[in-house]
C-alpha cells in the first residue's frame, strides 16, 4: 500500500480561519479511503483520550477523533492532525519519524490544494504544533517536529479533498444544523473550565446526533 493513493474528506460547516478560534470553525471529519479502496468511516468520540486514532470495529478500521482534546489547538492545527491520520493509513504502523513527517505533508498539501489552508499561514501553524512529551500520548504518530514549510517538496499523488461543487439541499441543511451545534458548544465552553466542560461536549454530541437523524448528508 502507498499513501499516495489515499483520499480523505471533510464536511465543512464554515470556512477555515487559521490562527483563530471562533464559533464558525465547525467541521466534521468524514472519512478516509485507503490504498486498497476501503472506506474508513470517521466519527467523533468524546470519551477517547486521544485527539485522533484508528480503531478496529468488527475487524474493519475506523477513524475516531475527540474535538475536546487539547483545546488550545486551533481548528487549522486539528485539521492537519486529522489529515495526518488519514494519510498514514497506507503507510503501515508504527511509523518512523520520517514517515510521519511525510504523512503530515501529504495531508497538508491536499489541504493547500483545496484552499483549506494558505501557504502563508504555514509558519505560524508550524509554530503552534509544538507539544510537551506528555501531550504526545494524545497525538498520532511518533514525537517529532513539524516541517510544514518544506512540504512543497513532498508529492501528494492522488490524495484528494472533497469536490468544490455546490452542496445538495440535504447537505446544506445538515451543515446549518452542525454549525448551530458548534455555536452552542463554543458559547458553553466560554463559561466553563476543565472537567466542567464535559457537559458542553456531551450536549454537543447529542446535538450532532440529532442533526444526523434529521438531515443526514448524502453519501
Amino acid at each position: 500500500m502507498t499513501a499516495r493513493n489515499l483520499r480523505f474528506a471533510l464536511l465543512l460547516a464554515a470556512p477555515l480561519a487559521v490562527g483563530t478560534c471562533t464559533a464558525a470553525e465547525v467541521a466534521t471529519f468524514d472519512s478516509c479511503t485507503d490504498a486498497a479502496g476501503r472506506v474508513l468511516p470517521a466519527e467523533a468520540d468524546y470519551k477517547q483520550p486521544m485527539l485522533v486514532r484508528t480503531v478496529e470495529v468488527n475487524g474493519q478500521p475506523e477513524i475516531r477523533y475527540n474535538p475536546g482534546v487539547l483545546p488550545r489547538l486551533t481548528f487549522a492545527a486539528r485539521l492537519v492532525l486529522y489529515a495526518h491520520e488519514c494519510a498514514r493509513q497506507g503507510m503501515g504502523t508504527p511509523l518512523t519519524v520520517a514517515q510521519a513527517r511525510r504523512a503530515d505533508c501529504i495531508g497538508v498539501n491536499a489541504l493547500l490544494g483545496a484552499d483549506m489552508l494558505k501557504r502563508d499561514d504555514l509558519p505560524s501553524l508550524q509554530a503552534q504544533l509544538v507539544f510537551a512529551n506528555s501531550e504526545w500520548d494524545l497525538l498520532p504518530g511518533p514525537p517529532r517536529g513539524f516541517e510544514l514549510t518544506t512540504c512543497d517538496q513532498v508529492q501528494t499523488g492522488n490524495l484528494r479533498m472533497p469536490s468544490k461543487a455546490l452542496p445538495s439541499a440535504q447537505q446544506t441543511n445538515w451543515n446549518n444544523c452542525a454549525r448551530a451545534c458548534g455555536d452552542r458548544l463554543w458559547a458553553c465552553q466560554k463559561r466553563c473550565s476543565g472537567a466542567g466542560c464535559d457537559g458542553c461536549l456531551q450536549t454537543h454530541a447529542q446535538c450532532k446526533s440529532d442533526c444526523d437523524g434529521a438531515a443526514k448528508p448524502a453519501d
